[in-house]
């Protein structure tokens, strides 16, 4: 049985009987986990609609719940008939990248043929692709714009959506257990819609700039093929490169670039060419395909699920821009720096940087971020940037995570220059000017002389001191996250 298909076996009775695994721990002091949601069942995949306002996909029972504020509202807004054997069910979304003005949700699920939740290996209708309209409240007018193969399966189904930077919708399929071209059997049957990337238009039309337009029929919507399943596609913010997960058998789970043509080896190449029996000239290769090793891969499988660009600096400008990945196995976050050029990641540890590969006994130390979202198959399954610039976390175990600096804090005395008397009453405003946006909080020196604010967000303020009867005083100042900064001042007569 593969990593992700002992996960979604194990979902249907470990979400229910078990607690997350261990407390959530970070490697990083300055940062902090707190919980932003918990009593979701099974989720797979969430978006952001606005802010502290979140759509999330329950797999099992095909609905769509919201988070307002870290309060799950009591009805879904939407609730789809799925089959949820095995990793089919309700999967994947994706906003319209211009969502404000254009409000289209995008959802990838396996739909049930009774019209009622099923687990029956042939009650599904497909694997398909749906395109809503939110209307403030609630999904509505369902629109199919891609009918997907479900069959044999259940497992590898994939469900990953995206929009990429050039507006186009990004969806992968996995192999659902097929043997054909697109799995590099050059004999095999031809192209059936398995192991492939599809790149759509808005309205599920083919982009004729498709790597594989010109040969027309099933090829044209390809982006890539040679695809074992997926559970993670990110746009680095950057490039503008497509970077993907892929999940091995029971060896190399991998991380790769994907450009237009990319042909990631499957059946016959899991982790780098060389380590492969087969060998790349065993493969597929159609004419404008490509070969290329992974940038990263475990041996021992992880089931890494989705993977993110931080772009933000709210957890501080030494992670700006990152790669993060989940896995659900045990619940690990991990965190890769990219090289300058962002075509690869760097590594400190030699026994990574020498082969890129993670084999047992390597020290893994250096790309672990965080431990403890989850377990015993029951991890992590998607990662996002929230519109407040942190990173959330998603455990199918039904919880929410937000990851973030820990608050500053600020205080110190007020005094007069001339006789060292303390003064009560002096205004303190500390604004923060970067990085944005621009935040002004306040309080008072107290009978005694003393100020202090409290869950401040790290970073660069303008701290203003007045009092009447004395010259105003301006202090610059940088706010470490998780530290007391003291900053007394001596405010001068007029």
């Amino acid at each position: 049985m593969t990593n992700s298909l002992h996960f979604w076996v194990a979902v249907g009775w470990l979400w229910l009987a078990t607690s997350l695994a261990s407390a959530q721990a970070l490697k990083d002091p300055t940062l902090m986990v707190t919980q932003v949601v918990a009593g979701l069942n099974a989720p797979t995949a969430m978006a952001f609609i606005g802010p502290d306002d979140i759509l999330i996909l329950q797999k099992n029972d095909g609905q769509v719940r919201r988070v307002i504020a870290g309060v799950l509202q009591p009805t879904p807004v939407l609730d789809v008939a799925v089959n949820q054997l095995s990793e089919r069910g309700l999967l994947g979304i994706a906003l319209h990248p211009t969502f404000q003005s254009t409000a289209w949700v995008y959802l990838y699920y396996t739909e049930s043929s009774t019209g009622d939740d099923t687990q029956g290996p042939s009650e599904s209708l497909g694997n398909r692709l749906y395109r809503y309209r939110w209307d403030g409240n609630a999904l509505v007018e369902p629109q199919l714009i891609l009918d997907l193969p479900v069959t044999p399966g259940p497992n590898h189904d994939g469900g990953v959506l995206t929009f990429g930077p050039d507006g186009k919708l990004y969806a992968v399929i996995g192999d659902l257990n097929r043997r054909g071209q697109l799995q590099n059997v050059p004999a095999g049957p031809g192209p059936d819609d398995t192991s492939v990337i599809i790149r759509l238009n808005d309205d599920g039309t083919t982009p004729s700039d498709n790597p594989f337009f010109s040969f027309g029929g099933n090829w044209a919507k390809y982006y890539a093929y040679g695809i074992r399943n997926s559970f993670g596609l990110a746009f680095d913010p950057v490039t503008q490169k497509l970077w993907m997960t892929e999940n091995g058998p029971d060896v190399y789970d991998e991380i790769n670039i994907v450009n237009p043509g990319f042909n990631s080896g499957w059946v016959q190449i899991m982790g780098p060419d060389a380590r492969s029996a087969q060998g790349s000239d065993s493969l597929f290769q159609l004419p404008g395909s490509h070969y290329v090793d992974p940038k990263f891969s475990w041996f021992d499988t992880v089931a890494p699920t989705a993977l993110v660009f931080l772009n933000s600096t709210q957890l501080g400008a030494q992670y700006a821009n990152d790669v993060f990945v989940g896995d659900v196995n045990a619940g690990t976050l991990y965190h890769f720096k990219p090289t300058p050029a962002r075509d690869s990641f760097h590594f400190a540890t030699a026994a990574l940087a020498d082969d890129l590969v993670a084999d047992p006994g390597d020290d893994l130390q250096e790309v672990i971020f965080g431990t403890g979202f989850g377990g015993d198959f029951a991890g992590i399954t998607d990662l996002k940037v929230g519109l407040d610039g942190r990173l959330y976390v998603l455990s199918i175990q039904g919880k929410i995570f937000a990851v973030s600096q820990k608050p500053a804090t600020l205080r110190g005395m007020a005094s007069d220059q001339t006789t060292g008397a303390v003064l009560e009453g002096v205004s303190v405003a500390a604004w923060h000017v970067d990085p944005a946006p621009v935040a002004r909080v306040n309080t008072s020196t107290d009978a005694i002389g003393l100020y202090a604010l409290s869950g401040l967000r790290p970073g660069r303020y303008w701290v203003f001191f007045a009092h009447s009867g004395y010259w105003r005083r301006v202090r610059i100042l940088e706010l470490p996250p998780g530290e007391v900064s003291p900053l007394d001042v001596q405010l001068a007569p007029r």
